[in-house]
């Protein structure tokens, strides 16, 4: 149990498409403050490629390796590419040398006066995350089961939250849990909720095949209906 490290699978394909989603969804809700981006399942939040944990399976290389240096008109890809390049400190880079997680994706997409929440309950990667967030003011850092203290997290916070809710799934009942979590959801403010869904889904298809032109499969993925997705919430 917790023996999950995130180095393993950053930068790969489920990677880049979680995080210029992600990017979208910062952007668009932060306009409502005060605004609290919430990652309960945070890791260590940024990952370097000579880390052993990358270097083992080099999924990356079927990740952002492959649309790293694209030239596309499509916003939320180019969004996502700008903040990976900012992070590497290098506008024509072949390779990254740091691949951000979603943690570090936040701190670069928000402003000065939004918050940050960021819990991780393994050990090793608590300590890296304390390390790589601990000079930016707007972040909080705790070492928490997030299935237990989630609900008293968000309801600490004023305004509008976005949660992010993507765990290891090394534990057997995870799904379920996560599903529960995902239940016991409700946007407070329903008709922002219906208008940012409405055009975030207008714009997935068209992503989804310019991702599928660069060489990154991701024809299994479902969003917003059918029996394994779910719609996003937010409060």
């Amino acid at each position: 149990m917790l023996s999950y490290r995130h180095g393993y699978h950053a930068g790969n394909f489920a990677d880049v498409f979680k995080h210029f989603l992600l990017i979208y969804l910062l952007k668009e809700l932060k306009k409502n403050k005060p605004f609290t981006f919430i990652d309960p399942f945070a890791a260590a939040g940024s990952y370097h490629i000579k880390d052993k944990f990358m270097m083992k399976n080099k999924e990356y290389l079927n990740g952002i390796n492959k649309i790293l240096n694209t030239k596309t008109s499509d916003p939320l890809i180019n969004e996502y590419l700008k903040l990976v390049k900012q992070v590497n400190k290098n506008e024509n880079i072949k390779s990254i040398k740091v691949y951000p997680g979603s943690c570090l994706f936040s701190t670069l997409e928000l402003d000065k006066e939004d918050k940050i929440y960021l819990s991780e309950l393994h050990n090793n990667e608590f300590e890296l995350l304390k390390k790589n967030f601990i000079d930016d003011k707007r972040v909080v850092c705790e070492k928490k089961d997030a299935y237990a203290s989630l609900s008293k997290v968000i309801s600490s916070y004023e305004g509008s939250r976005l949660v992010l809710i993507d765990p290891s799934y090394e534990i057997k009942n995870e799904y379920e849990k996560v599903k529960n979590e995902y239940d016991m959801s409700e946007p407070e403010d329903k008709e922002l909720y219906e208008e940012i869904l409405k055009s975030l889904l207008s714009n997935m298809n068209k992503s989804l095949l310019e991702l599928n032109t660069f060489g990154i499969d991701i024809q299994e993925t479902k969003f917003g209906g059918g029996k394994q997705s779910f719609r996003p919430k937010f409060k």
